[in-house]
């Protein structure tokens, strides 16, 4: 029984860690099939954790003194805005192309800050519920860093792709 209980060696854990929770087993490099459901998961969570800090920063600001969190949401916000009214010179489009320009700077921003967690930290307990519930933990993957899985960056960039042509076409008419 010793002899079953090993520990993994330096490949074997690097792999298991590279590794996505997923519907069916990866077999070429694009596949279209395969939905990586900890990317979508802990995406999702990320954005709503956006959605609430950005709220919570609207709702708790003031006109007078601001604090370290409302002075940094300002700069975010005062850098994004400039960057918008650099590049979109519509107003009527800004109201609507800041805020969102706002919103997934700070969805990939948390996205990539989940690399800063420690490495195990999160699987570990992902493994600990995994086996809990009758499976084997030590299939239980998860890969915390959204922005890792190739589907999701290539997706937020499709998306603000369309989204640019859209507002260029919207602006500028179809002659450019």
């Amino acid at each position: 029984m010793a002899a079953e209980a090993h520990a993994p060696t330096a490949s074997e854990y690097i792999v298991h860690h590279l590794q996505h929770l997923q519907n069916i087993n990866q077999t070429k490099i694009v596949d279209f099939t395969v939905i990586n459901y900890d990317s979508i998961i802990v995406g999702l969570v990320l954005g709503a954790l956006t959605l609430l800090i950005l709220w919570s920063a609207a709702r708790k600001a003031t006109s007078g003194v601001p604090g370290r969190f409302q002075a940094a949401v300002e700069m975010l916000v005062e850098m994004v805005d400039n960057q918008a009214k650099a590049n979109i010179h519509n107003a009527e489009s800004r109201k609507f192309i800041a805020p969102l320009g706002l919103t997934v700077f700070v969805w990939i921003f948390l996205m990539n800050f989940m690399d800063m967690l420690p490495v195990d930290l999160l699987p570990a307990i992902w493994a600990q519920i995994y086996g809990a519930a009758g499976h084997d933990p030590h299939h239980a993957y998860l890969r915390v860093v959204p922005t890792a899985d190739l589907s999701t960056t290539l997706g937020l960039a499709f998306a603000i792709l369309i989204l640019r042509f859209w507002y260029s076409v919207k602006i500028k008419g179809a002659g450019g």
